[in-house]
């Protein structure tokens, strides 16, 4: 009867071990993907010298044919196409900060920063992803912010209508 219960409670410590070790291999994963996408929409906005959208994309039913050479050379739909080929799990229904002129854009929140004013020649942004983490059986969905910013930009060729913030 001794051994019964021994193997029981060395069952429950390897499943325990096992659950563990999964959580933190898909964390990782997870967060890898986020930082991978936040460098990469940071060296996008760095190279396009601003953030640029298409006013015909529509993301719902995205079709590369129905986009003109114009909007495919947005900043807007690299960053989408970009996210969509990584296979980028990102979270959906995020809360950027609206009051400090943030915007949430396809799983990522953008925000300019403008330090000598709205009609500043100097500008820069901040990008956050998110690492998505969800535990369908307890119903939970965890969402770890990634944040980082692109170098300062001189001549800024955006044609989003981000406001700056604090402004």
């Amino acid at each position: 009867m001794r051994e019964a219960i021994g193997g029981t409670w060395l069952t429950g410590l390897v499943i325990t071990f096992i659950v563990l070790f999964s959580g933190f291999l898909a964390y990782s994963i997870s967060y890898t993907k986020a930082f991978r996408v936040k460098n990469e929409i940071i060296n996008i906005i760095e190279k396009n010298e601003g953030y640029t959208i298409s006013k015909n994309a529509n993301y719902a039913n995205y079709d590369e044919s129905s986009l003109q050479e114009k909007d495919l050379n947005t900043t807007e739909v690299k960053i989408y196409k970009f996210i969509k080929s990584l296979g980028y799990d990102y979270a959906m229904n995020i809360n950027c900060d609206t009051a400090k002129n943030a915007r949430a854009i396809n799983g990522y929140c953008l925000k300019k920063h403008c330090p000598d004013g709205q009609n500043s020649k100097k500008t820069y942004y901040s990008v956050t992803t998110y690492v998505h983490l969800s535990i369908p059986l307890a119903n939970l969905g965890i969402k770890i912010p990634i944040s980082g910013q692109t170098k300062t930009m001189y001549y800024d060729n955006s044609t989003a209508d981000i406001k700056c913030y604090g402004v």
